[in-house]
């Protein structure tokens, strides 16, 4: 691991190309685990270093950054340094080079061929507003003008905690890097039976939010906090079924095909639903990596819509079948990755996903988190959906008041399916999503809001988690903010048709594909579950509650543990 000091001037410029750094660390060095970039090798084995900085007044800093090797597979210095800014970047930005055209006609001269020095240039030319301009998913530590800027990408799909205590600040991609945790239970997340945003199950450690930026001074041990993306007001414009098709077809792939691009091979998680078949059908890879559990054939039946698929485009669809001692084996690491519960069953199939892919070469992966989110594609959604239009009659006729007592509200009813506790977390609930409620939209597009501000964090956390746990990483063409603007412009109607939602999606993957196939006729959604309450506790239901207490426990002891702990070389 490289180091050198950084006083705050002399130093010049990097003479190398810089790809991205997957794994970031920083801050005050007394609050981070002294082996953090060997704690987050995973996330980048290729390469580690940090950077030493001083504050005008002679306090001491650290930016580190852990490398994976995506853009250029050169070994180079990190992080990226020029004069007396530093910056630790984890992500993708895929319009960098029109950025960097921009830059260059302001004067701008670039040493690098890479998105890395764009960045920087960037924040260094407009500050914050720079964030405006990217198209991509990151987290990313500047350290410039006596002052630490930290910022996430618009929906989160890079994860940025930091712990603020009277020593200092320090930031982290993942928990494991910062010292001393303290566990503390958060109500909401108890509820919901997941964390999210800014509530960590750790005491004094937050993660910067989806689309904000946090600026730290730390001669003056200032933090302060400002929203730089919110989703998009709903204007929604477009209500024509074909031009739907044919906006949507156009802004997704454009998403998809900027997401392909990389000096490493690259692959997809296929399902036999509708959202990775839309890629698939989109980008043709010539290989896929799908889960079948044995335990599920007959019932959910991934392998046979897939290999179906396959046949028709003639693609190599590897199926990955974990078994009961394959979990065993790899729960540890599981829960060293994941480092808090989510609330999914779906963390090991995931884990084996990307376990499998990277064995056999590949270094990034297309996933379709997001689509159901956008365009009201949950069975809660649907069902939702479904009951409220089978209520308006009665909600508006002559006995409204007392149905509107009997039955409450929208946001009232969609905190009783959100609810996994039951009837005495309403209250808690119901003050919650009333923030993210707004009597200006309409029930699909509150749900859509509350979904992909929450609900989505979790399986985000997953794809980001899960996946670097292997050193892998997973782009996701849905949260394009291209593809989140369209999905604010379509009218609900070509989202939630006939009881069902994603009807574009539904509709774009039969003009690519035929309506001949599995995929194209399927209508009941799965998700991806797991035979984790069969395997341990003998039943078949997928309720989750047992599940989250056994991976808290899992957890806690890998993070308790962390410092002591030394990454694989």
């Amino acid at each position: 691991m490289g180091y050198f000091a950084l006083s705050g001037l002399g130093i010049s410029p990097v003479q190398a190309i810089v790809g991205p750094m997957c794994g970031i660390f920083g801050g005050t060095a007394e609050l981070l685990c002294p082996n953090a970039a060997d704690l987050l090798r995973h996330r980048g084995p290729n390469q580690q270093g940090e950077v030493g900085v001083k504050t005008a007044q002679g306090r001491s800093l650290v930016m580190g950054a852990t490398r994976l090797s995506v853009v250029i597979k050169d070994e180079v210095p990190t992080p990226f340094v020029r004069g007396a800014s530093v910056l630790s970047y984890n992500g993708e930005i895929y319009n960098w080079r029109d950025i960097r055209r921009e830059l260059e006609a302001l004067g701008h001269r670039f040493e690098t061929q890479t998105d890395t020095e764009v960045v920087l240039t960037a924040y260094l030319q407009w500050g914050p507003q720079c964030l405006q301009r990217f198209n991509g998913m990151f987290a990313i530590a500047i350290w410039n003008d006596n002052t630490l800027f930290l910022a996430r990408d618009r929906v989160g799909k890079k994860p940025l905690f930091y712990a603020h205590t009277n020593a200092g600040l320090a930031f982290a991609s993942e928990l494991k890097a910062i010292k001393d945790l303290a566990f503390e239970e958060v109500p909401i997340c108890r509820s919901l039976e997941f964390h999210f945003d800014e509530f960590t199950p750790f005491k004094n450690v937050k993660s910067v939010k989806p689309g904000e930026y946090l600026l730290y001074r730390p001669d003056e041990e200032k933090v302060s906090t400002h929203s730089w993306w919110t989703f998009p007001e709903y204007t929604p414009e477009i209500t024509d079924p074909k031009q739907a098709v044919k906006e949507f077809l156009d802004v997704f792939s454009d998403a998809c095909k900027v997401r392909q691009l990389a000096d490493v091979p690259v692959t997809i998680f296929l399902s036999g639903g509708i959202d990775s078949s839309l890629i698939q059908a989109i980008l043709r890879f010539d290989v896929s990596y799908t889960v079948q559990f044995e335990e599920f054939r007959g019932h959910i039946d991934e392998q046979s819509l897939v290999s179906e698929f396959a046949s028709k485009l003639g693609f190599d669809a590897r199926i990955v079948t974990p078994r009961k001692e394959d979990f065993l084996s790899t729960f540890e690491a599981l829960a060293r990755c994941i480092e808090f519960p989510v609330g999914s069953l779906s963390v090991f199939p995931l884990f084996c996903l990307a376990q499998a892919a990277r064995r056999d070469g590949f270094v990034v992966a297309l996933s379709g988190e997001g689509a159901d989110e956008l365009f009201n594609g949950y069975f809660r959604n649907e069902l939702l959906l479904r009951e409220d239009k089978q209520l308006q009659p009665d909600l508006t006729g002559p006995y409204s008041t007392l149905c509107w007592r009997y039955f409450g509200t929208s946001l009232q009813r969609f905190c009783r399916m959100a609810s996994r506790q039951g009837p005495e977390d309403l209250p808690l609930l119901n003050a919650f999503f009333s923030a993210l409620w707004s009597d200006k939209r309409t029930f699909a597009q509150n749900l859509t809001v509350a979904e992909t501000k929450v609900f989505l964090q979790p399986l985000l956390v997953m794809a980001d988690r899960l996946s670097m746990g292997n050193s892998l990483e997973v782009r996701n063409p849905f949260l394009d903010y291209r593809v989140i603007e369209f999905s604010a412009k379509l009218h609900d109607d070509l989202k939630f048709r006939d009881g069902q939602g994603k009807w574009v999606l539904r509709q774009a993957l039969k003009e690519l594909l035929g309506s001949d196939l599995g995929i194209t006729q399927r209508s009941l959604k799965h998700g991806l579950p797991a035979p984790v309450n069969q395997w341990l506790f003998r039943s078949a239901a997928f309720d989750r509650k047992h599940w989250n207490d056994i991976l808290l426990g899992e957890c806690l002891k890998q993070l308790a543990m962390a410092p002591q702990a030394r990454a694989a070389r």
